[in-house]
């Protein structure tokens, strides 16, 4: 199209096409071309999100668009994840700026996605940006000093932040409760993974003026913390409470009951509580703590409570009658292991932020206090767990589930094991579904029906494009199916641990005619002895084998990659360039250590 002509289209279908555009082909394709498209496109200068961008992209971005950009940018995503060394490759781009509010003089918020112990440099440089966003590599664990450095430059520097995220997958962060507490009377909004419950009294006291705060707490405390609060240093202002905990001795209903008690500002408390403690399944122990928060205004909890043997399903009757006395509206389920109550509705309007729902197929046989509240469709559940423990299950089963959460994004299975390899219900949509983790199938044995229904049915699922699989249930799947491919993925994460066997060169081989379109590709494999013998063959074959590939990484936690030739930097690049087929002018970034080997381009 001439540019004269698409000149004269109105504003609003340029805003219509811009909706099937990336920020970063929004300000490619029409920055800088004349005033009136400037103006239009303005609001996309605001947002620098160069997530899931090529190697190729990101340096246009930074050499050409950055510099004509960088008063608009108030918003700026950097990011590890599909693009390895993106964050550490962006701070050695800024070495010269003390901090990034001198190159970006307008920039509020920087959120940091699959941040890792080689991104703690850029930490210095985040004075005067008001929101910090920070989500751990969960497939790296970050090193004792790393987590000291985010606890000394998020909670105890001069750095005035109003809003945080900290979020750690793997055992949360431990503060230093031996130094000089700072207070931030600015943090207002705190989005965390402690590691104990004294952590989060340590929170309280170094942000007094915290409004909204969503804790998780990972292990339990060597002491009794949560027993001796002191109504000095709880928050004054806070009215908006999420706690969620995945041990089940992390958090008792009593110590849970001294915190709230000390927090009377509270508006609403959602909690998701994974426990031992009978008292959370009792009714009369709810209506005695909602009766001590006079301006609570909306309760929303998901309770997993491990009481079964495992040899009988857990009558429900008793707890359904202990929360109809109090007229709360909950439902309840069990399987042999886990007793189940949620209050219902799902909804999470009040709370202005999404859930993830943890369920099991034993839902489609729950009781309910209130049938009229469990029957409203759910609102706000972005991501759903579905956990069968193993248990033998029907297909219909997990439809049932399926289709109560129509409009999750993230569809989680885990310990799965469907008997039937039939399916009549093809009722399910799922619009919304982007990715889908898979983990694991018994005796690595996945359900084709089932899987199939999910993974290739473009009517069902017609925007997924991201799968996480054990290496074990891939590679039988993809023996049970020779010559069938899998076109609609872009994204696969395979993980493996001793269950799995060695990672061979003839079922890679199989991996890949299955995959051919990845552009993303992770692997994560508990000991390097599963592959260090090919290990060399084995990363060339996917190399060379997926012409679409942007990323791939592959990390180790135990013992060492063998790369004897690769560590050498000129007969590293004599080998990329040879499997790329790369000439002078262009690059790949590469990341290679005893740990990781990872691949941008």
């Amino acid at each position: 199209m001439l540019l004269s002509k698409f000149e004269k289209l109105p504003d609003e279908i340029i805003l219509k096409i811009c909706l099937y555009l990336t920020p970063f082909e929004i300000i490619n394709c029409f920055g800088q071309l004349n005033w009136r498209l400037n103006r239009t496109i303005s609001r996309f200068r605001c947002n620098a999100d160069i997530h899931h961008l090529t190697l190729n992209q990101y340096q246009r971005w930074y050499s050409h668009l950055l510099p004509s950009t960088t008063e608009y940018i108030r918003n700026l995503v950097l990011s590890n994840w599909n693009s390895p060394g993106q964050i550490r490759l962006f701070n050695q781009s800024t070495k010269n700026y003390n901090s990034l509010h001198q190159l970006l003089p307008n920039i509020k918020q920087l959120r940091l996605i699959d941040f890792s112990n080689d991104d703690v440099h850029i930490l210095p440089k985040l004075a005067m940006i008001d929101k910090i966003l920070i989500d751990i590599d969960a497939l790296k664990p970050l090193l004792y000093s790393t987590k000291c450095l985010l606890d000394d430059y998020l909670f105890c520097s001069s750095f005035s932040f109003k809003e945080i995220r900290l979020w750690i997958g793997e055992g949360g962060i431990r503060f230093r409760h031996n130094t000089k507490l700072i207070v931030n009377p600015y943090l207002e909004q705190l989005t965390i993974v402690v590691a104990q419950i004294d952590d989060l009294i340590l929170l309280f006291k170094r942000s007094p003026n915290l409004v909204k705060l969503y804790v998780a707490i990972s292990t339990v405390s060597s002491n009794k913390s949560g027993h001796c609060i002191m109504n000095e240093i709880m928050p004054k202002k806070l009215t908006d409470f999420h706690i969620q905990t995945n041990d089940q001795k992390v958090l008792t209903f009593d110590a849970l009951f001294v915190i709230m008690i000390h927090i009377p500002t509270i508006k609403l408390l959602s909690l998701d509580i994974e426990t031992n403690d009978r008292d959370y399944v009792d009714g009369l122990c709810w209506t005695f703590l909602i009766s001590r928060l006079p301006n609570l205004k909306r309760l929303h909890f998901k309770i997993r409570m491990w009481i079964g043997t495992g040899t009988t399903s857990i009558d429900v009757n008793p707890f359904i009658e202990s929360f109809a006395r109090t007229k709360l509206p909950i439902i309840c389920y069990g399987d042999k292991r886990v007793l189940y109550i949620d209050t219902v509705p799902y909804n999470m309007h009040e709370f202005n932020t999404n859930m993830c729902v943890t369920t099991s197929p034993t839902v489609k046989y729950a009781k309910t206090t209130n049938i009229e509240l469990y029957q409203r469709p759910a609102y706000g559940v972005q991501s759903l767990l579905l956990s069968v423990r193993h248990e033998p299950t029907f297909i219909d089963d997990c439809l049932y589930v399926l289709n109560r959460f129509p409009y999750i994004k993230a569809l989680d299975l885990t310990a799965v094991n469907i008997i039937d390899q039939t399916n009549h219900n093809e009722q399910l949509c799922l619009p919304r579904l982007i990715a889908l983790r898979y983990v694991r199938s018994t005796r690595c044995k996945i359900n084709i029906p089932f899987f199939l229904l999910l993974v290739t049915n473009s009517k069902i699922t017609p925007c997924l494009r991201a799968l996480t699989v054990m290496y074990g249930d891939v590679i039988y799947l993809c023996k049970r199916l020779p010559g069938f491919i899998f076109e609609r993925l872009k994204e696969l994460w395979l993980f493996s641990n001793d269950t799995d066997g060695r990672v061979i060169i003839k079922d890679i081989y199989l991996l890949l005619n299955a995959f051919p379109y990845l552009q993303h590709f992770s692997f994560l494999i508990r000991s390097s002895r599963s592959i260090n013998r090919n290990i060399e063959q084995i990363i060339e074959m996917i190399l060379s084998s997926l012409p679409n590939l942007i990323s791939f990484r592959l990390i180790c936690r135990k013992s060492s990659f063998r790369l004897h030739s690769l560590i050498d930097n000129n007969t590293r690049n004599v080998w990329i360039k040879r499997i790329f087929g790369l000439n002078d002018n262009e690059q790949i970034h590469i990341i290679i250590n005893k740990k990781e080997i990872s691949i941008w381009k």
